[in-house]
């Protein structure tokens, strides 16, 4: 039986950046991991699907090229060629993890673990090809798959999911997506500038519902705009196969028959470890954590989506690395150095057309909160970059409290949102006031100054809106 003193089981950002920092902490650490490293986010999720987003974009600027003064080229894109280049993106951002792996001689078993029993020295780690491990300290980063719809079977030929659509050899003509949330929407903008009918189908009555209702609205009329059908307030009910296409039946007794189908239903736990004696508890299939990462269970950790707190990358990195802290202080009797992560002030983005970054409170959820709020906003159109970059669709908006115009929310749909909600993350993660941007001076011409006079309109102070 080989000995370690942490297991770390899956291997996405949250799995791979824990045991790297394990082993910058000279803690002898095993990783679980039956793929490559990475997990969905750089295989299957984030990187492959951002790599699209990059292609989809300049795609756009060519098709207005007149707007630049430049003509419009025909024959853009090859979907072979751009498939191509997703894939050499994927196999250089995980190459390199896997190089650091190696360099830094941490082990990888390339297999699943089936279950874990607790022992007076530890935990006995057994995977599905009887190889046994002996270890001190867990971490359980398993991740999440796709959420799964009653008389909607994913077959990843006619009905896919994400990972099945990042596959697709041809593109259809036309595609239904299930769901419209982050991911549905991202991959509604991604096929329809490829040339695909797209239409999504979402059960609830808007578009990124956990986002701001007002940065929700724009985005809806944003992709209406370049040609996407969008159903709300409308659920599937069956999905059947017919030859090569597919024929859904919707709540209203309607019909719709299209060439592939995407379900987009966001994720649920993955964990199918078989716990001998103890085992922590969990809600709903994920499990529970402390803000040490900590589960119910002595010297088993949990991060990643598998906790269920907001299923994004960065947090499950973070976690990962308050869990190696954590771990490093019990193993050398130390006062661990205690970082909390405040969940509510995470940046959020949607990488649609145009893009969606959030932090903080939404409108509603400051209202709730606070009662009296006031809300700055301001208008890519009144940006001089942005003007000259062609891109001024969109907004700024920041919400403030009104009793002492604290910074609770940030909420930003056009150019670049992604890149730039992050300082949106660090005024509201320091409780900066509407004043306090008196203290900074942004460069110009940049996009940037959108936020800035955002956050001046709250005191009726910005100096390019009407």
């Amino acid at each position: 039986m080989i000995k370690y003193q942490v297991a770390v089981i899956g291997a996405g950002p949250g799995g791979y950046e824990a045991a790297i920092r394990l082993n910058q902490f000279e803690i002898s650490t095993v990783v679980f991991e039956k793929e490559r490293l990475g997990g969905v986010c750089l295989n299957w999720g984030c990187i492959p699907t951002k790599t699209l987003v990059k292609s989809c974009e300049l795609i756009n600027e060519m098709n207005n090229a007149p707007a630049y003064g430049l003509k419009r080229q025909t024959d853009l894109f090859d979907w072979r060629d751009i498939c191509e280049r997703k894939n050499k993106v994927v196999e250089q951002i995980v190459g390199g993890i896997e190089f650091i792996f190696k360099k830094r001689s941490i082990p990888v078993v390339n297999s699943t673990v089936v279950s874990i029993e607790r022992q007076e020295t530890g935990f006995i780690v057994m995977t599905d090809k009887s190889e046994q491990y002996l270890c001190e300290k867990v971490i359980i980063a398993t991740g999440s798959i796709p959420r799964e719809l009653p008389g909607v079977k994913a077959d990843e030929i006619n009905v896919l999911t994400s990972t099945g659509a990042l596959a697709l050899d041809t593109l259809p003509q036309e595609l239904v997506i299930i769901g419209g949330g982050v991911i549905g929407c991202e991959f509604a903008s991604i096929f329809n500038t490829l040339g695909v009918q797209v239409r999504i189908v979402e059960y609830l009555p808007r578009l990124i519902s956990a986002e701001d209702e007002e940065v929700s609205k724009r985005l809806m009329m944003a992709l209406k705009k370049s040609g996407i059908k969008i159903d709300l307030s409308l659920g599937v009910e069956s999905a059947r196969t017919e030859g090569e296409r597919v024929k859904l039946v919707l709540s209203d007794g309607s019909e719709i028959v299209t060439d592939k189908v995407l379900l987009s239903l966001g994720r649920k736990p993955k964990c199918d470890i078989r716990w001998v004696g103890e085992f922590p508890q969990s809600d709903r299939g994920f499990i529970i954590i402390n803000d040490r990462m900590q589960t119910t269970l002595d010297d088993v950790y949990a991060i990643g989506d598998i906790t269920g707190k907001m299923l994004l990358a960065h947090i499950a990195s973070k976690q990962g690395l308050i869990a190696a802290e954590q771990i490093k202080a019990r193993l050398h009797h130390e006062e661990a150095r205690h970082s909390i992560i405040d969940y509510s002030n995470i940046p959020r983005c949607t990488f649609t057309y145009p893009e969606v970054g959030s932090v903080g409170l939404t409108e509603s959820e400051a209202r709730d909160r606070y009662g009296d709020i006031i809300i700055g906003r301001f208008p890519f159109t009144a940006n001089g970059k942005a003007v000259a970059m062609n891109h001024s669709f969109g907004f700024v908006k920041t919400i403030a409290r009104a009793d002492s115009q604290q910074l609770v929310g940030m909420h930003i749909i056009g150019p670049q949102a992604a890149e730039l909600i992050a300082q949106g993350s660090l005024l509201i993660g320091f409780n900066a006031t509407a004043g306090d941007i008196e203290r900074a001076v942004f460069a110009h011409p940049t996009l940037s100054e959108a936020i800035m006079e955002s956050v001046e309109d709250i005191r009726a102070l910005a100096i390019h809106k009407i």
